[in-house]
């Protein structure tokens, strides 16, 4: 679907609107409890499922006595009316969904002793916490960057059972994320991607505050470390925040806001199922909490369990051979019945006897792969708060986490002359029937069964602190302990050192010391347990990741000018962090058909000061917000990063917005200490086209079946950070005479240089092209590459450039109810990356590169949403459309560069909910409606499509079941 015809049909539902209301309250009134004000308002916008901004001191100080309020027609506004009546408070409606509670512009002289006085404070949103990107507060659309917000009741909606889920089709996520959809490559772990960056320049919050990486030291938090059944809102920053929260916040910010303050139980449960009768999903989650007003307790548990897809059982993945689709025959040349190069020949051992090798031998190891790694995850997540004294509050939030996920690969592959150790089979070795040495046997050892990986974590997270007021200031300290351990297991592997032996002739193989034959050159069949058994291998890998930290925050007004108060916040934080990582390879050597992992240990202690300050020019209409950050690191130096945003409000219904930051990226602890990691990756060898003999760095033509090479990855201490500096500039609208409308439209710019990288393909150009890198790319006497040497370096550089849109809507009346229309997209204009310096420039956008050759995945110039939400009464539905633009991809194919279009694709969501009397609530969906299967992909190894960007499950139904009270 062209992209402008989709986009004309997402603004029907604009054009069906002519009014608007402030929520959607219960027709039968909302009864709110007696205490403080904000519990008050606690209550009433949960029942209304509106986000209330208010002035916490002011509200606290006030008491309200338990009341039933009307809400003829379901709106918030009589209600709202009638609770502030006898106060200096009023409201005001800023966006789609949300209210402030605001003083009075003026009261008469005889009343303002009648009236409750207000209390300095700053503003913050009753229902949640501070918005993302500042350690001031400001209403939303004040904001001085774009920000999504996916909160209730569209977290209740989707039908979404994981945050990876909720974040895998936003219009700004885009590039190499990871989560149980990719296989061969993946670790049971999920992550996110903004702006097509890697993930390690995406940050991940939980409640404000940085959380610990995955238990190998990866680059980025597990996403699938965090229930979503204690999720509250998520709020995804599009732009660099370095200057507020430091390392890793370059292409944004994706901030959880965990449920803290939740009165009642509520219980849930979810199936599913894809339409085809796999993919059984399940889960169940507990919430409680109560409180009074000196504290409050909130557990919940929950149980998540994924089924799996197998690649044979879709039609777009049941086959690596693609010429038909117009791809490449991505069938592998180690076949069960053995490829066999003999002096004059390349012969095939099969069930009927010795035959010459032909094309046809090629195996598709599709049969045995998974598609969608089956999972399953248990979690326990507690809050609890106390007043200390009438200013000062103590809290803590502890969470531990359990995952376990299982992905299936095909049989281990043997490849003779490419894989460690010497491989040769002597011409006395007893299976050996052709008389001479043979180096190169490409053999897939089916008898040993599927490769299985198991990964497991463990994570365990406390964050405690105190909060408080002195005078017109408020503060925070904080001090945090992450714990997370992993591990992976990957079985039925070969152990190349025992391999190497039992290849060799009778006078190194023999049972005097304990070495059995392997039988490489039969038919398929011919390798007895005994062979087996000698020869398996089994690859473990743990590790851990700690992270403790401590905070202090204190923010207010630092004076008063003639435009109004200036704000401020300032703080402080020591962190440390260390990693600890080990694998069981073979003498430092990758095990057969997996990779060593190596091992990394290291610490790192960081010490940061940072400051934020919001200067009003103009009152009410011009303000200039700066901050800074300075980073001490013991690994590598400081750095200090500023940010300085403009905001102008020419208009009550109009602001406009620009800024500009400086960000870094530090490396991990594995760039700087990782050591013994090989893998076979995925790359192309320009010498294996026919004009290899004109190349400088060819010696000959190289084998042309081959699409792996072993490849060796190091750590650098002496990497430094990535640098970046990120603009953009915005206009929001919100019409006061459309009160239910607002609009935004923002330009942004990344640039990025220093980038961390190894780009084993960019090395194996150079050195076809050039003659480059000879000693990291190691070639033999016939021209085929043996190994590839790359560590990591700083050579990179970036510059991405786009526009984000949305539009929000939302109309009510008696007879259809509430009715709330959004559209969200993301347009990438341009996406320049250098690989390192002297290397050509690309423009990436609305191109697709696979990770597994080092690429950058799909980057679509244009992704997008609209969705259109209902209520009315006990009813609620929803229905989605999600987009993805067509993009280009290029491969070899028969010696040419093959350019071809990966079409686009949408699809559709639908959901229906019922509240039944008595608490519960039931609800069914169906995602991907249509049935639209994703797009081919020539160049995706993982089942022809891009797994990251789109879903293989075609046409699920689910249903929950939840009880509330």
């Amino acid at each position: 679907m062209d992209f402008r015809h989709w986009a004309t049909l997402s603004l029907t539902g604009l054009l069906a609107f002519s009014k608007s209301a402030l929520s959607a309250c219960p027709e039968s009134g909302v009864q709110l409890p007696s205490g403080p004000l904000s519990q008050a308002l606690i209550s009433l916008g949960k029942q209304c499922r509106v986000s209330l901004v208010v002035q916490a001191n002011n509200v606290s100080s006030i008491q309200v006595r338990e009341q039933h309020l009307e809400t003829p027609d379901g709106s918030i506004a009589p209600a709202l009316r009638r609770l502030l009546d006898n106060t200096a408070l009023t409201f005001t409606h800023t966006g789609t969904n949300a209210v402030a509670i605001v003083a009075r512009a003026e009261q008469p002289a005889d009343q303002e002793s009648s009236k409750t006085q207000l209390l300095p404070a700053e503003e913050i949103t009753v229902t949640g916490q501070s918005l993302t990107g500042s350690h001031l507060r400001h209403l939303k659309l004040d904001s001085y960057a774009p920000i999504d917000v996916l909160a209730q009741p569209e977290l209740e909606i989707t039908g979404a059972q994981t945050i990876a889920e909720l974040l895998k089709f936003l219009p700004a996520v885009s590039g190499n994320s990871t989560s149980t959809s990719v296989t061969n490559g993946g670790n049971g772990t999920a992550t996110v991607t903004l702006r097509g960056l890697p993930e390690s320049n995406t940050l991940v919050l939980i409640n404000g505050r940085r959380i610990v990486s995955n238990g190998f030291g990866g680059e980025a938090a597990d996403l699938n470390t965090i229930p979503l059944s204690a999720v509250d809102r998520i709020e995804v920053l599009k732009d660099g925040a370095s200057a507020v929260y430091g390392s890793d916040a370059i292409a944004g910010v994706v901030n959880i806001i965990l449920r803290r303050d939740f009165d009642g139980l509520d219980v849930s449960s979810y199936y599913g199922q894809a339409e085809r009768g796999d993919q059984q999903t399940n889960s169940y989650s507990i919430t409680w909490g109560a409180g009074s007003e000196t504290g409050h307790l909130m557990f919940s548990l929950a149980h998540y369990r994924q089924g799996e897809i197998l690649s044979r059982d879709r039609d777009l993945s049941a086959s690596a051979d693609n010429r038909a689709r117009g791809g490449t025959d991505l069938r592998s040349s180690a076949s069960p019945q053995a490829y066999i190069a003999l002096s004059d020949s390349v012969v095939t051992n099969t069930v009927d006897g010795i035959r010459p090798w032909t094309s046809g031998d090629l195996y598709d190891f599709r049969e045995y792969t998974s598609a969608l790694v089956p999972s399953d995850r248990q979690s326990l997540y507690v809050a609890l708060s106390r007043t200390v004294s009438e200013s000062i509050d103590a809290y803590a939030e502890i969470m531990s986490v359990r995952t376990r996920s299982e992905s299936t690969l095909a049989p281990t592959p043997v490849f003779t002359r490419f894989d460690n150790g010497d491989l040769s089979i002597a011409s006395n070795q007893v299976y050996n029937p052709f008389g001479e040495e043979i180096t190169d046997v490409r053999k897939r050892v089916l008898e040993l069964g599927p490769r299985v990986q198991s990964n497991g974590t463990d994570t365990w997270r406390l964050n405690t602190g105190l909060k408080g007021q002195v005078n017109d200031w408020q503060w925070e300290l904080t001090a945090a302990a992450h714990y997370t351990q992993a591990s992976e297991t990957l079985n039925n592997l070969i152990d190349p050192n025992r391999l190497s032996l039992s290849l060799k002739g009778p006078d190194a193989c023999s049972d005097a010391i304990g070495c059995i034959p392997v039988n490489l050159l039969g038919a398929p069949g011919s390798i007895d347990d005994t062979q087996l058994d000698y020869i398996r291998g089994e690859n473990r890998v743990s590790g851990a990741s700690r992270m403790s930290s401590v905070t202090y925050i204190a923010n207010g007004p630092l004076g008063t000018s003639a435009a109004g108060d200036i704000l401020a916040a300032a703080g402080i934080e020591i962190r440390r962090e260390a990693i600890d990582f080990t694998s069981t390879d073979s003498d430092g050597l990758s095990l057969i058909g997996g990779a060593a992992s190596g091992a990394a240990q290291g610490n790192r202690l960081i010490g940061e000061a940072f400051a934020e300050i919001s200067l009003p020019l103009r009152a009410n209409s011009l303000w200039l917000d700066g901050a800074v950050r300075y980073s001490e690191y013991s690994d590598f130096g400081n750095t200090a990063n500023p940010k300085m945003a403009l905001r102008w409000r020419p208009w009550p219904s109009l602001l406009l917005r620009a800024s500009y930051a400086t960000g870094f990226k530090a490396p991990t602890l594995v760039d700087m200490n990782q050591t013994g990691h090989q893998s076979q990756e995925f790359l192309f060898d320009p010498c294996t086209n026919s004009n290899a003999a004109q190349l400088p760095g060819c010696n000959g033509r190289a084998d042309q079946d081959r699409i792996q090479y072993l490849t060796e990855f190091g750590g650098n201490p002496d990497l430094q950070p990535e640098t970046s500096d990120n603009r953009s500039l915005g206009i929001v609208w919100t019409p006061g005479d459309f009160t239910g409308f607002h609009a935004s439209i923002d330009l942004y710019e990344i640039r990025q240089n220093d980038v961390i990288d190894t780009s084993p393909q960019y090395l194996i150009n150079q050195n076809a092209f050039n003659g480059l890198f000879d000693d990291r790319v190691q070639r033999d006497s016939q021209g085929d590459i043996t190994r590839v040497i790359a560590t990591r370096l700083n050579i990179g550089a970036r510059d991405v450039r786009g526009v984000d849109a949305s539009m929000r809507y939302q109309y009510q009346s008696r007879e259809i109810g509430l009715l709330r229309w959004s559209l969200n997209s993301s347009h990438m204009s341009s996406y320049l990356n250098q690989l390192a310096p002297g290397s050509p420039i690309e423009n990436l956008a609305g191109t697709f590169a696979d990770a597994a050759s080092g690429g950058a995945g799909s980057l679509p110039e244009w992704k997008a949403n609209t969705g259109l939400y209902w209520q009315r009464g006990r009813w609620e539905g929803g229905y989605t459309i999600h987009y993805v633009s067509e993009l280009e991809e290029s491969f070899a194919l028969n010696d040419q560069t093959i350019t071809r279009t990966i079409d686009s694709w949408s699809t559709h969501d639908l959901q229906l909910a019922y509240g039944v009397p008595g608490g519960f609530r039931f609800a069914v969906g169906i995602d991907n409606l249509l049935d639209q299967e994703p797009p081919f992909a020539a160049s995706a190894f993982n089942d022809n499509f891009d797994a990251r960007t789109y879903d293989l499950s075609g046409r699920y139904w689910y249903t929950t079941l939840s009880f509330s009270m």
